[in-house]
């Protein structure tokens, strides 16, 4: 099975690419790599939901992938301490109002849902890395939230967890092209007036890295469909 993974810093690439040339198809930075019975692409998406579109499409179109897994940082409106984990019950935007907009066209939702074998494999993985985690909804747009105000106003509208910027479009057109999917959050700030200084400060990226290169190992070796 041919496994897309959309992450988004490039040394997560640099990581994974000890046994596989980084190559560019339509402008996505990626690298293959066999875990077992798998194959795994880990691919560069860019920030923002735009960036996100095109990399999931290239991932399924042009790399073949038949199932699209991302991981990366999002701002907790939750409970989930700094440096744990959300697993997407469900992905959506919070930044196109009215957002049911989007449900006149393929795949007719707002509101997309991953694959629960995936997230099932998620969820043990994140168990065996003794990361704390929980499902939720992951609220994505193109803005990152630093302030109350705008993530109570996000969390009345979405219910959501989590507050991050390509999710919600990776999901998009997975469920468009009829493609499972997982997303997973690791939580880097609290999304208010501090978001920040905890970013950069709290979090550290050789941390999220620890956790994101052992995830996609792990998740690689495992699924199975």
């Amino acid at each position: 099975m041919r496994i897309g993974f959309v992450v988004a810093f490039e040394a997560e690439i640099g990581q994974l690419s000890e046994h596989g040339e980084i190559e560019t198809v339509c402008g996505i930075r990626h690298i293959k790599r066999q875990f077992g019975k798998n194959e795994a692409v880990i691919a560069l998406s860019g920030i923002g939901k735009a960036n996100a579109a095109a990399c999931t499409q290239v991932l399924i179109s042009v790399l073949g992938c038949e199932a699209i897994l991302n991981i990366g940082l999002a701002g907790n409106t939750g409970s989930i301490p700094l440096g744990g984990a959300v697993v997407a019950s469900s992905a959506t935007y919070h930044d196109l109002i009215p957002v049911d907009f989007v449900s006149e066209d393929s795949p007719w939702t707002s509101v997309f849902t991953p694959d629960e074998r995936m997230n099932t494999v998620a969820r043990q993985i994140l168990d065996e890395l003794g990361t704390v985690h929980a499902d939720g909804i992951v609220a994505s747009g193109d803005q990152f939230i630093d302030d109350k105000e705008t993530k109570n106003s996000i969390v009345e509208r979405t219910g959501c967890s989590c507050v991050e910027m390509e999710g919600g479009a990776i999901a998009h057109i997975a469920m468009k092209n009829e493609t499972p999917f997982c997303i997973v959050k690791i939580i880097s700030d609290d999304a208010d007036d501090d978001a920040g200084d905890q970013f950069h400060e709290t979090v550290s990226i050789s941390d999220y890295l620890k956790t994101s290169v052992g995830f996609i190992t792990r998740f690689a070796e495992t699924l199975a469909f």
